[in-house]
């Protein structure tokens, strides 16, 4: 397995990936992973220009956005990025978003992640902590981030109403660690 900073050149394979991805979303009866109802769940325009004028910009410039991806046989097999805040005065945090393929899920990949975008954030950014927002019915989820070190900061109950049903919304964070161990994040062979 590899998992590195994504490039410009990725992006093409990134969105094949996050397309599958995000059609998963509440598919054959399975929670919603994203606040999005079913019908709408597929990959836009938006959500494509957001990553790739993200990737290109540095931290601390309006709408960066920085992603490790997950590579196993030269696939893409999960992503996690970082993000700025929309608020003022956010500087020294950052929004975490994240994904598994389906065929990758369960061996531990997820927690990887996360130690890898923990990892590359202490040693390349002064951002103090990583925030997250998650749909609360997505136990799975929650219980990656609460194992990685995340905690339960706050749950609006029936913040959406999606495909007729109420949604509660939960937020997390953690504290980023500076890290003096000479570990590299852009390769990782397992």
């Amino acid at each position: 397995m590899d998992i590195r900073l994504a490039q410009q050149d990725d992006l093409p394979e990134f969105f094949s990936y996050l397309a599958r991805q995000i059609a998963e979303n509440g598919a054959d009866d399975s929670p919603l992973f994203q606040p999005v109802p079913r019908a709408e769940s597929h990959l836009t325009a938006a959500t494509t220009s957001r990553f790739s004028d993200g990737i290109s910009r540095e931290i601390g410039e309006q709408g960066w956005r920085k992603m490790l991806l997950a590579f196993i046989d030269g696939n893409i097999v999960g992503h996690i990025d970082i993000r700025a805040h929309a608020e003022a005065h956010t500087a020294h945090r950052a929004l975490l978003g994240m994904g598994v393929d389906a065929a990758a899920r369960g061996r531990g990949l997820g927690r990887l992640l996360m130690e890898s975008i923990f990892e590359w954030t202490a040693k390349h950014t002064n951002i103090e902590y990583i925030d997250l927002w998650l749909l609360s019915n997505n136990q799975v989820a929650f219980r990656l981030y609460e194992r990685t070190g995340f905690t339960k900061c706050a749950e609006i109950t029936d913040m959406f109403r999606i495909d007729g049903q109420a949604q509660a919304y939960s937020m997390m964070s953690k504290r980023v660690q500076v890290n003096s161990s000479n570990y590299e994040v852009e390769v990782i062979n397992e």
